[in-house]
């Protein structure tokens, strides 16, 4: 009788034996890269303002970016603190990597002209088009360059940036393997 119940146990999960034990896959829900009281210079004009930073602490989304995932970027966020507190009209923002081996070209993520989102101390900026992160993220280190026009503070000023993406990822656990 036992060797009845193990040949009918191993008929049963033979056809199995290519198959993957576990398999999820997952929407990422938006996830922002933080960067924190950004230094922005005051502008004598006050009609354009320029700045670069970078980070290379990804932490946990460079490791969801190492496995099988797709990751774009769908928006920016600009708080602003202090006094001065900016009117955009327009915004320009491109990301590129930190990776001084990297050849991925620097790629704008963000434009708005005329219809930038401002309400008081926060200006939201969607993406127009969803470019894909997940390359950006994988080498570890994110520059992004700012780039507003419209009505500025002529003294320096700082603001916290999110830059922010969504995705999905995929996980295979296949003791084939």
């Amino acid at each position: 009788m036992r060797l009845f119940v193990h040949s009918l146990l191993l008929a049963t999960l033979l056809p199995l034996a290519g198959c993957p034990l576990l398999a999820v896959e997952a929407e990422v829900g938006e996830v922002c890269v933080t960067y924190k009281d950004i230094e922005i210079e005051g502008v004598p004009t006050g009609d354009r303002v320029q700045t670069t930073f970078s980070t290379d602490d990804l932490g946990q989304l460079k490791e969801l970016a190492d496995q099988d995932a797709e990751l774009a970027f769908t928006r920016v966020v600009v708080r602003a603190h202090g006094s001065g507190v900016p009117s955009v009209s327009s915004a320009h923002v491109t990301v590129a990597s930190g990776d001084p081996e990297s050849t991925l070209p620097t790629m704008p993520i963000v434009e708005c002209d005329g219809d930038c989102v401002s309400d008081g101390f926060t200006i939201e900026i969607p993406a127009g088009i969803q470019q894909s992160a997940l390359e950006y993220v994988q080498t570890g280190s994110l520059v992004v360059d700012l780039d507003l026009r419209g009505q500025l503070p002529i003294e320096a000023w700082t603001a916290d940036v999110d830059v922010c993406m969504t995705g999905t990822f995929r996980y295979v656990l296949d003791p084939s393997e």
